[in-house]
């Protein structure tokens, strides 16, 4: 078992809300899509993420997985940007989760009766810029009065959270609350990364 100190030092310097609320000042809506705008982007926010049992979203063979982290391994990094078309709410915020490098995103369809997670070869950061709703590809980032930890719900599947098994090193899913799988996350902002 970890020692407090140890946990401490995994929690994110802000609230989860609070790092939304920044990523969307940061980015501002596209005054017209697909043409540059005053302040250009040109890369997504990148994020640690990871569940209230501290197992980090990982890549594996094209698979976002939930791994314990080790001292061997570096923390690996999820990219993050604002779904401007669909409008924030108190505690509620549209966001495009892909890989840090910006070409495979994550996305909800319907396979077998019910959705899945899967991983498609797009330019967030083009999604970004188009400035339309894209609901297979957004999620809602939500926390409660504590602004901290937050649950990721898919907008095209309401009801449906990203969520972790609570075996380590198992791909990343979606479920529905209540069950067995884990739906509560931290996200920490790498501030080297910040766009300028």
């Amino acid at each position: 078992m970890e020692n407090v100190e140890t946990v401490l030092m995994k929690l994110p310097k802000k609230s989860v809300d609070q790092q939304m609320k920044d990523l969307f000042q940061k980015f501002p809506k596209p005054v017209n899509p697909g043409k540059s705008h005053t302040e250009k982007l040109e890369t997504p926010w990148l994020f640690s993420i990871w569940d209230i049992n501290q197992k980090f979203f990982s890549w594996e063979n094209n698979t976002l997985i939930a791994a314990p982290q080790n001292s061997n391994s570096a923390v690996e990094l999820i990219a993050v940007v604002p779904n401007r078309a669909i409008p924030e709410k108190e505690n509620t915020y549209p966001i495009i989760l892909g890989h840090k490098d910006g070409n495979h995103i994550l996305s909800c369809v319907e396979s077998g009766g019910q959705p899945q997670l899967q991983i498609e070869e797009k330019n967030i950061m083009n999604l970004y810029e188009k400035n339309e709703e894209f609901k297979s590809f957004t999620f809602f980032s939500k926390t409660g009065p504590s602004n901290d930890p937050c649950n990721v719900e898919s907008v095209a599947f309401p009801g449906w959270f990203i969520s972790t098994s609570t075996e380590p090193n198992k791909p990343i899913a979606l479920s529905r609350p209540g069950q067995t799988e884990i739906t509560d996350f931290y996200f920490d902002k790498k501030d080297q990364n910040e766009p300028e």
